[in-house]
């Protein structure tokens, strides 16, 4: 992509949003009833694209099941079913109540407590841990000896892990290379002045990925993270090459009309647009407006 001057010394990239993007109808047309929206994350396959945490709300054991039911991974905030008990039994139960329901269960955790959180979980015997900051680093250059390093942290795990986020080709590569199951993609701080729009952070990070699969020969996923919250987000964030995307839980706990679009209108533009499943759709041309 051609460069913009922004003075004599420096210049930059456009950054390109979803918001920015439409997706291009094929000549042919697919079933509705044909449209595949599942996807597979190491061993677990889910009938939804969608990983859902709490943003407006906690996701409770109650929530995570619901979530399950419809298809979707919900995510429980590990620390803070930890600020609440402060005890692994009762972590354990709160895990297990959602495990009862034969449902799959995510637990985010923050870098800065994964190291302490995590064997926690996976004693709970949770499906896939989450490590999650708005910006996270596969490797913390400092002079502190309690710095967490994913490289050799996630490696030392028996679940699968999502970890992120990130917005460049370079920070997703280093990210994959850590092992992890999947990445989550896109960053939006502007009190600190950072963050690149969604669609040009997942095209880099889909680069990334076809690096690391020619260098692995392992798939690694992408989780969109942003301001998504509608099907048409849905269906670009993908179309631009994401697996899934990490939503709001109130998105999909809320009313039931709201719900079902989010799914509805995924579904009927993989339809017009000639895809019955998720990976054939990542395919898909777009456009900038």
């Amino acid at each position: 992509m051609a460069e913009i001057e922004i003075g004599r010394g420096k210049s930059a990239r456009r950054g390109i949003g979803l918001q920015d993007l439409s997706i291009v109808p094929t000549r042919r047309a697919r079933d509705i009833d044909d449209v595949d929206l599942s996807w597979k994350i190491d061993a677990y396959r889910l009938d939804l694209p969608f990983i859902a945490a709490g943003v407006d709300r906690v996701v409770t054991a109650a929530d995570a099941v619901a979530l399950g039911e419809q298809g979707a991974l919900g995510m429980v905030d590990l620390e803070a079913v930890w600020a609440e008990h402060s005890d692994a039994v009762a972590l354990g139960s709160h895990i297990a109540k959602i495990k009862d329901a034969d449902v799959r269960i995510a637990a985010g955790v923050s870098a800065a407590r994964a190291e302490e959180l995590a064997p926690h979980a996976i004693a709970a015997e949770v499906d896939v841990l989450v490590i999650h900051d708005g910006v996270i680093s596969a490797e913390v250059v400092s002079t502190s000896p309690t710095a967490l390093n994913l490289k050799t942290f996630i490696r030392t795990l028996d679940i699968p892990v999502v970890v992120g986020g990130c917005t460049s080709y370079s920070a997703a590569l280093h990210l994959m290379r850590t092992g992890a199951a999947g990445v989550i993609v896109g960053v939006d701080q502007p009190e600190l002045g950072i963050g690149v729009p969604l669609a040009s952070a997942i095209g880099d990070a889909r680069a990334a990925r076809v690096r690391h699969l020619d260098e692995t020969g392992v798939y690694c996923h992408l989780i969109a993270r942003g301001d998504i919250s509608t099907g048409a987000d849905v269906a670009k964030a993908i179309a631009c090459g994401a697996d899934a995307v990490l939503l709001d839980a109130s998105v999909l706990l809320g009313a039931d009309t709201q719900a079902g679009d989010v799914v509805a209108n995924l579904r009927e533009a993989m339809s017009i647009c000639g895809f019955t499943d998720l990976k054939g759709f990542q395919k898909v041309e777009v456009v900038i407006r």
